[in-house]
C-alpha cells in the first residue's frame, strides 16, 4: 500500500440514484458526503453533485479503505460495479493511508458525527475497534439472506467473539514462503519439493549460497506477525486468558518455548550470514531482494501471488510457493492476516442497510473470485474455491492453492483463532525492536532479550488495560 496517497473515487449509481446530487439526497444533515469533513480535516465530499438534486429517495454512503496502487484500484473497480447493479445507492470510495491511519480516520469522524459507512481495519485493530463501542456487529447489518456457513470458518473465528460476527473479513491472508525454482534447480536442490521445516529453510539457504546462485539464502520482514504465526503452528498462544478471548490478555508469552524456538532460529540463520535483514516491517526490500535473485526464498504474504509471479516472471525464473515452515514439522495451524470491514453503530438506518448490502455483494463468489486471482487474498466463501476448482484455475495456478490448504488445514485452537488485545501495533514494534537487538548485541543471548521484550510488551498491555477499564 501507499500511505502517502490519498485516493477518492466517485462513483454514481444505476437507475433512479443517477440523476440524484448528493447534496440533496437521504436527508442526513451534517451527515451528508458532500457537505461536511470527515472529521480529520481531509474533505470527505465528491467532485460534480451539483445536479439533480430533487431526488431525494438515493443513499449516499462512503467506504474508507487502506489499499493503493493497484489495490486500490481494483477496490475502486469492485465499487463501481457494485453501484452499477444497485438501486439507489451512491458510494464514495477513499483510501485513508495507512491501516493505522484508516482506523484513527473513523474514529475521529465517528466523534465528529460524520462516519464513513464502512471502515476498512486491520486484524490486529480488532481489540481496539471493539472497545471503542463505536462499530455495529455486522451479522446485524447484513441482509438476512447471507448463509454465513458457506464462509471459511478460519476467517470467521478470528472476528467472531463471544459468538458475534463483528466485522466482514474481506482481503485476509496467511503467511507463506515463495521460493526461486530456478536457483533451486541450479544448485541441485529439487524444485518441486522445497522445504518444510526450519532446518530445512537452513539447509537450502546454505546450499543455494554454496552453490553462488544468491548472495543470501532467505529473507522476510522483520515483522511480529511472522513470530505470531509461528506461535500458531506451534499451538502457543501469544497472550493468555485463550489469546485474550475468554477475557482481556493480561499476560505475554514472549519467553515461552515457542518464542524461543523462532528467535533462536532466526538469529542462527543470521549469524550463518543466510538471513538478509531487510528492516522492520520492511515488506519493499525484502520482496525487492528476492524479485532481484539477492535470495532464494522469501518469507511474504499470499496476498501478493499474483504481483510476485508477474515480478518474478520479468526478473527471469519461475515462481514457487510453500507452506510456512515449522520448527519440526509438526503443523496446527495459522493465524489470517489482513482486514475486515466495519460499520458504526451511529449509522442512519438507510445507510446501515446499504452498507450491509455492500458487503453482501462483495463477498459472492463473483467478486471474490475476482478478488482472489487479481491479488492472491484468498476467498472468504467456499463456493468460490470450489468453483475456481472446477473451472481449473488451481490446476493452472498451483501457487494460489498453497495459502488456502494451509488455511483449510489449520485446527480450531486459542492459538490458531489469534491473539485480542488492545496495544497490538506497540506489541509487535517490541517484538520486532528485539529481534534486533538480538543480532547486534553480543553480549545479550536469545533468552536474556526475550525475557526484556516480554516485560516491555506486558507493560504496554497492562497500561491499556488501565485505560480501557
Amino acid at each position: 500500500m501507499d500511505p502517502t496517497r490519498s485516493r477518492r473515487t466517485f462513483i454514481k449509481g444505476a437507475g433512479a440514484a443517477t440523476i440524484a446530487g448528493l447534496a440533496g439526497c437521504s436527508g442526513q444533515g451534517s451527515q451528508s458526503d458532500s457537505t461536511s469533513t470527515d472529521g480529520t480535516g481531509e474533505s470527505g465530499g465528491a467532485t460534480g453533485t451539483t445536479a439533480g438534486s430533487a431526488q431525494t429517495n438515493a443513499v449516499s454512503i462512503k467506504f474508507w479503505h487502506a489499499m493503493g496502487g493497484d489495490l486500490g484500484k481494483l477496490v475502486d473497480s469492485l465499487v463501481s460495479d457494485f453501484v452499477s447493479q444497485a438501486d439507489g445507492i451512491e458510494m464514495t470510495a477513499t483510501q485513508k493511508g495507512s491501516y493505522r491511519e484508516t482506523l484513527n480516520a473513523t474514529t475521529s469522524a465517528v466523534q465528529a458525527g460524520n462516519p464513513p459507512a464502512i471502515a476498512q481495519i486491520f486484524e490486529i485493530g480488532t481489540q481496539l475497534a471493539i472497545d471503542s463501542g463505536v462499530f455495529a456487529p455486522v451479522e446485524d447489518i447484513v441482509p438476512d439472506s447471507v448463509n454465513f456457513d458457506n464462509y471459511l470458518d478460519s476467517v470467521l473465528n478470528y472476528y467472531r467473539i463471544d459468538g458475534k460476527l463483528n466485522s466482514m473479513p474481506f482481503n485476509s491472508s496467511n503467511a507463506i514462503f515463495y521460493y526461486n525454482k530456478n536457483a533451486f534447480d541450479e544448485a541441485g536442490l529439487d524444485p518441486e519439493n522445497p522445504p518444510t521445516t526450519f532446518q530445512g529453510i537452513t539447509d537450502a539457504a546454505n546450499t543455494l549460497t554454496e552453490a553462488g546462485v544468491v548472495d543470501k539464502g532467505t529473507t522476510w520482514p522483520n515483522h511480529s506477525w511472522f513470530v505470531e504465526q509461528w506461535f500458531a503452528e506451534q499451538g502457543q498462544t501469544l497472550v493468555n486468558n485463550e489469546n485474550g478471548r475468554a477475557s482481556r490478555a493480561t499476560e505475554l508469552y514472549l519467553q515461552s518455548d515457542a518464542a524461543k524456538s523462532v528467535f533462536n532460529w532466526w538469529a542462527d540463520l543470521y549469524e550463518q550470514d543466510q538471513y538478509l535483514n531487510p528492516g522492520i516491517e520492511a515488506w519493499s526490500e525484502a520482496q525487492q531482494a528476492f524479485l532481484t535473485q539477492k535470495t532464494g526464498i522469501l518469507g511474504y504474504s499470499t496476498s501478493s501471488i499474483a504481483p510476485m509471479k508477474k515480478g518474478a516472471k520479468d526478473n527471469g525464473f519461475e515462481l514457487g510457493t510453500m507452506r510456512l515452515p515449522t520448527p519440526g514439522g509438526a503443523r496446527n495451524g495459522v493465524v489470517i492476516g489482513g482486514a475486515s470491514l466495519w460499520t458504526p453503530a451511529s449509522l442512519a438506518d438507510e445507510k446501515q442497510q446499504a452498507a450491509g448490502e455492500f458487503l453482501a455483494w462483495l463477498t459472492k463468489p463473483a467478486q471474490q473470485k475476482r478478488w482472489h486471482t487479481g491479488t492472491g487474498y484468498f476467498p472468504v466463501r467456499e463456493e468460490a474455491i470450489s468453483e475456481l476448482k472446477s473451472e481449473g484455475f488451481y490446476e493452472k495456478n498451483p501457487n494460489f492453492l498453497t495459502a488456502i490448504e494451509q488455511l483449510r488445514e489449520t485446527k480450531d485452537m486459542p492459538a490458531t483463532r489469534g491473539a485480542l488485545m488492545g496495544p497490538f501495533t506497540e506489541v509487535r514494534t517490541i517484538v520486532e525492536e528485539g529481534y534486533v537487538s538480538m543480532i547486534q548485541n553480543e553480549n545479550q543471548n536469545v533468552t536474556d532479550v526475550l525475557g526484556q521484550v516480554d516485560t516491555e510488551a506486558e507493560e504496554a498491555l497492562n497500561s491499556y488495560n488501565q485505560k480501557a477499564n
